[in-house]
C-alpha cells in the first residue's frame, strides 16, 4: 500500500472567468486563459504512478475595481456596496459552491464529473478582505459563508490575502495596517475555536527577499496581540529567485536567515511547491535532474527550518505549466508530474523515513488545514519517493 498525496496547492477556474473583470493578470494571450477545472486537474494527474487523492484549493487573486469600496466605513457601506464591489471573488465562491454541492447545470464551463470530483475538493482557502475595518471584513465574511452555502463554507480551511506582487511597501502596509493584523488574529477563534489558517503568498523573486523578512514582522505583531495560535502557511518556498545556483544568489544567505526566524514557532508551515516559476529570466530546466540540483540547497534549508512535520507538498496547478519545461501538456509528461517526481527524488536522496515522507507528501496538510478524514495509509514512504 502506498501513502496518499494531498496537493494542498491548486487552482481552478471555468471558462467563464477568463477576461480582466474576472482576473486582471489573465490578459488576451496568456497562457492560462482557458478553462481549467478539475477535469483537465485529473488529466494533468493521470498518468503519474503516483496520483492526488484530494486537493487544497487556493483562491486565485480575482479581480476588485479598487483597493476599497467606494465607502470604506463600517457605519455606511451597504451590503450590496460590499457585493458589488467584492463581485469577481464572490462569483469566485459560487464556482466553488457548484463544484462542492456537485450542481453546475453547465458542466461545459465548470469542467467537472458532478458524481466524483467534489469528493477531490478537502479544503478551500478563499479570497478575504483582511485590509479593511474589521467591521466590514466580518460583514464580507458572512456574506461569503451566504454565498457559499453551507456544504462549502465547511470546507473553508483557510484565507488569503495575497501579497506578493506588491512590492516590499505593499507587505510592510500590510504589517503595519492594525486592522490587518486583526483581522488575522481572528482566523484563531473561528471554527468554534478550532481556527482558520492564513496562507502567506510573499515573493522573494520579484519584489526582493525583504519582502519574506517583512512577513515576518507581520506574524510577530499577530502573535503580540492575540493570535499566538493562528496557524500560518507559506507558499512556494518564499519563492525564492532560481535563475542562479544558490552559490552565485547573493541573497541566499538573507533568504536563509528570514525562514530560519521561523524554526521555533509550530504554528508556521512550508508548503513545497510552486518553484517551476522562479527560474527566469533564464529558461527552467528541461531535466529534472537539473531542477533538482538546483533546488537541493532550498528544500535541505526548508527541512533544517521546519523539518517534515511542517512541510507539505503542492502543485500550484496549472500555475507550474506557465514556467514548467513541459507547458500545458498532460498525463505522465505533464509539469504536475515533473514537480512530484523532483521532490520524490529529493526525499529519496535525503533518505528520509517512511514517517517524514507521509508529513510531506499529505499528513502536515491535513493538520494545518485542521482537514478530517483524509485516511492516511500504513505503505511504504521510501517506496513513494522513488522519482524519475
Amino acid at each position: 500500500m502506498q501513502q496518499r498525496i494531498l496537493d494542498t496547492h491548486i487552482h481552478l477556474w471555468p471558462s467563464t472567468a477568463l477576461s480582466t473583470t474576472d482576473h486582471t493578470w489573465m490578459q488576451p494571450g496568456h497562457k492560462l486563459t482557458r478553462r481549467h477545472g478539475i477535469t483537465e486537474y485529473r488529466a494533468s494527474t493521470s498518468s503519474s504512478p503516483f496520483q492526488p487523492a484530494g486537493f487544497v484549493y487556493v483562491e486565485t487573486d480575482r479581480h476588485l475595481p479598487s483597493l476599497t469600496p467606494e465607502s470604506s466605513s463600517p457605519d455606511t457601506i451597504s451590503d450590496e456596496e460590499l457585493k458589488k464591489w467584492a463581485r469577481a471573488p464572490l462569483q469566485e465562491l459560487e464556482f466553488l459552491r457548484r463544484v462542492v454541492e456537485g450542481s453546475s447545470e453547465d458542466l461545459e464551463n465548470d469542467g467537472f464529473d458532478p458524481a466524483s470530483d467534489p469528493e477531490l475538493v478537502k479544503g478551500l482557502v478563499v479570497w478575504a478582505p483582511f485590509h479593511l475595518p474589521s467591521a466590514v471584513f466580518d460583514r464580507y465574511l458572512a456574506i461569503a459563508e451566504k454565498t457559499l452555502g453551507e456544504k462549502a463554507w465547511k470546507r473553508v480551511v483557510g484565507f488569503r490575502y495575497l501579497l506578493q506582487g506588491q512590492g516590499v511597501e505593499g507587505v510592510k502596509t500590510a504589517a503595519e495596517n492594525a486592522e490587518f493584523v486583526g483581522n488575522v488574529v481572528k482566523l484563531a477563534g473561528m471554527d468554534g475555536g478550532k481556527g482558520k489558517v492564513f496562507d502567506v503568498g510573499a515573493d522573494a523573486h520579484r519584489d526582493g527577499i525583504e519582502a519574506v523578512e517583512v512577513v515576518g514582522e507581520l506574524v510577530e505583531k499577530v502573535r503580540k496581540n492575540g493570535g499566538v495560535k493562528v496557524r500560518f502557511v507559506l507558499n512556494h518556498l518564499g519563492k525564492p529567485n532560481l535563475s542562479t545556483p544558490s552559490s552565485n544568489y547573493p541573497s541566499f544567505s538573507r533568504y536563509k536567515a528570514a525562514l530560519q526566524r521561523y524554526a521555533s514557532d509550530p504554528n508556521i508551515y512550508m508548503k513545497v511547491s510552486g518553484a517551476l516559476n522562479e527560474f527566469e529570466p533564464t529558461p527552467t530546466p528541461a531535466d529534472p535532474l537539473e531542477i533538482l540540483e538546483t533546488l537541493t540547497p532550498y528544500f535541505d534549508h526548508v527541512y533544517s527550518v521546519f523539518g517534515a512535520k511542517r512541510l507539505m507538498f503542492g502543485s500550484d496547478w496549472p500555475v507550474c505549466n506557465v514556467g514548467g519545461p513541459k507547458g500545458e501538456t498532460e498525463g505522465e509528461e505533464s509539469n504536475w508530474s515533473v514537480w512530484r517526481s523532483v521532490v520524490a527524488r529529493w526525499m529519496g536522496d535525503r533518505e528520509l523515513t517512511a514517517e517524514e515522507c507521509e508529513f510531506i507528501w499529505s499528513k502536515t496538510g491535513t493538520i494545518a488545514y485542521g482537514i478530517e478524514g483524509f485516511a492516511m495509509t500504513a505503505g511504504s514512504g521510501r517506496e513513494m519517493s522513488i522519482g524519475f
